[in-house]
């Protein structure tokens, strides 16, 4: 019987662990490159480009930050619009899909 609790309490400490894990954000297939802010254009709505994207199999180096992108700033997610007050040299990661060339997140 004691054996019995064990097991559980093992089992219920696994998938505690395990949902209390930080779920990715992006979604698959994404490529994640580093980039300097002054790449960056956004409009007032929050939509733009991010130019000078370089990866292994790119054949674009423009990608579209759309309604649906998000940004983060030391993993707390925030307004997109913070992005546009960046400093420019300031490196930031950018996360797109490489067959939508969609920006799925900006972080920095």
């Amino acid at each position: 019987m004691n054996s019995i609790k064990v097991n559980i309490s093992k089992s219920l400490m696994f998938l505690a662990m395990i949902f209390s894990l930080n779920v990715m954000a992006e979604v698959a297939p994404y490529r994640v490159v580093e980039i300097d802010s002054s790449n960056i254009k956004m409009a007032l709505d929050g939509t733009g480009i991010v130019k000078g994207i370089r990866c292994n199999g790119c054949d674009f180096n423009l990608v579209n930050i759309t309604e649906s992108s998000k940004a983060s700033i030391q993993g707390a997610e925030v307004d997109i619009l913070q992005v546009r007050n960046i400093k420019a040299g300031t490196i930031l990661m950018v996360s797109f899909n490489p067959e939508t060339r969609v920006v799925q997140y900006i972080r920095w």
